[in-house]
Formats: C-alpha cells, sequence, structure tokens
C-alpha cells in the first residue's frame, strides 16, 4: 500500500479523538518510559510507544533490526503507517482496518475502561520480497487527566518458521471478564476451524502444567485420547512441541 495513502488514514482515525486544547505532561512519564525501553534490552520482543497527542513514537527498540532494517527516520516521520507499508500487500489493508476500527471502538469507551483492552493480530513484514510472521499486542499505556487516550504500547514478537500464517487473525479481548470484542466473528470461525472446544480445553491444562494423565482424568477420558488431542494440536497449527503450542495460543488469546 501506498505509504502517504496509509499516513492520511492514520491520521483521519487519530483526529477522531480531540484533546481540546490539553497537553500532557511528558515529566510524569519519564519513568515508565525509561523502564519500557530497559525491559526491551533484556526480552525478546520489539517495544514501541505512540504518542497519540505528538503523533509520533516517543520509543522504539527493534530486536529484529537484522531480519527487517528499519529506516528510523521513516519510522519517527511516519509512525506505524511506516511498518504498514513494509507488510505483505495481502496484511496490509487487514492491519490498517484494525487500527481504524480499534481506535474507533477505543476511544468512544467510558474512560474507566479505556485501559482495559488488549487488541492481537499477526502480520508479515518484510524487505524485497523475503516476509517474516509476526504477532503484535497493543495496549493503552497512558491516559491524560481528562481521560484522552494520550500513549499506546505495542509488543511485537517473531514467530518460528513453524508457526507460518497465510492470513490476518485479530481479535480484541477486555483484561477484565477475558471477552473477545469487535472481531469475535472471525476470531470464532479461525478457533472452530483450527482447534475443537476439546482440544482448547487440553491445550489449557498443558499450558498449567498437567501432563497428560493428569488431564485424563480431570476430564475422565483415556491417556491414549488425550494424547491424540495434543498431536491433533500439533499438526493444526504446525508446531513443533507442546510449548510452542502453548505459545501460539496464548498469544492469540485461545488460552
Amino acid at each position: 500500500m501506498d505509504l502517504n495513502f496509509i499516513k492520511a488514514t492514520f491520521d483521519r482515525v487519530l483526529s477522531q479523538q480531540d484533546f481540546e486544547g490539553e497537553i500532557p505532561d511528558y515529566k510524569t512519564i519519564e519513568n515508565s518510559i525509561a523502564l519500557l525501553e530497559r525491559m526491551a534490552e533484556v526480552e525478546n520482543s520489539s517495544i514501541a510507544v505512540f504518542d497519540l497527542y505528538k503523533k509520533e513514537f516517543l520509543t522504539i527498540r527493534s530486536k529484529f533490526k537484522d531480519q527487517v532494517p528499519v529506516d528510523m527516520d521513516e519510522a519517527q516521520t511516519y509512525g506505524p503507517s511506516y511498518h504498514i507499508s513494509l507488510m505483505h500487500p495481502d496484511d496490509a489493508p487487514v492491519v490498517l482496518d484494525t487500527y481504524e476500527k480499534v481506535f474507533a471502538f477505543s476511544f468512544n469507551l467510558p474512560v474507566k475502561e479505556k485501559k482495559d483492552y488488549k487488541t492481537i493480530f499477526n502480520f508479515r513484514i518484510g524487505i524485497q520480497g523475503k516476509y517474516f510472521h509476526f504477532i503484535q499486542q497493543i495496549v493503552t499505556l497512558e491516559l491524560t487527566p481528562n481521560g484522552k487516550i494520550w500513549l499506546g504500547l505495542s509488543i511485537s514478537d517473531m514467530l518460528p518458521e513453524n508457526e507460518k500464517f497465510d492470513k490476518v487473525h485479530r481479535k480484541v479481548i477486555n483484561l477484565q471478564n477475558g471477552k473477545c470484542y469487535l472481531f469475535e466473528e472471525e476470531q470464532t470461525e479461525s478457533s472452530l476451524k483450527n482447534l475443537t472446544s476439546r482440544e482448547i480445553e487440553v491445550l489449557g491444562l498443558v499450558s498449567k502444567g498437567l501432563v497428560s494423565r493428569e488431564i485424563a482424568d480431570k476430564l475422565f477420558i483415556s491417556v491414549n485420547t488425550v494424547n491424540n488431542h495434543r498431536q491433533k494440536i500439533l499438526e493444526k497449527i504446525k508446531a513443533a512441541n507442546t510449548n510452542e503450542a502453548v505459545t501460539y495460543a496464548r498469544n492469540l488469546g485461545l488460552i
């Protein structure tokens, strides 16, 4: 997609929130930003804080510069629009649509609920036709005293080779009640297509450290049935082992 078109769309969406002359106090967040930057140094994730008031990144710490070289000047000038422009042509329109719908949804929430939601989506991004697969989580980090969404935090992780996908999956989760919003129909369809409710149940118990015998006793099924479920889970999501399967499911909010 054309970068200028993406930027114009992004700016139009951000303009839906009026700060009404309020100027955020940046001194109040200096320690928080420093902590996030330190976290990015030790975690195997890329972390970015986007300022909706200035419409620019306050900080970007990428762990994947070797795989996906990022022009930091372009990223600072165009914000998230720059990263969308590097995405696979099938993914970029969906991701842009995700931002549009999530911002519109978030701006209209009651103030006390504006930090209660997490958006999760995956995408392919790359240079010169070579694409890497990522999953990103976005939350509202800070509000202004008047309740406007000021800072957004995004955390991006590169998926292993055996967790490749061919379309964007997106989900908005309420962190208080675990319910899905906005894209629940898409997510339900995707979840049913990939994993059955029993398989999700088994995977959830695996994530709690239960072995096959314990899962079998808890669900009143045979160990052989549990092992069959575990094998089908690995085959469906193309994971090498259950640890990868648990990570995949958690990232998509399935467990």
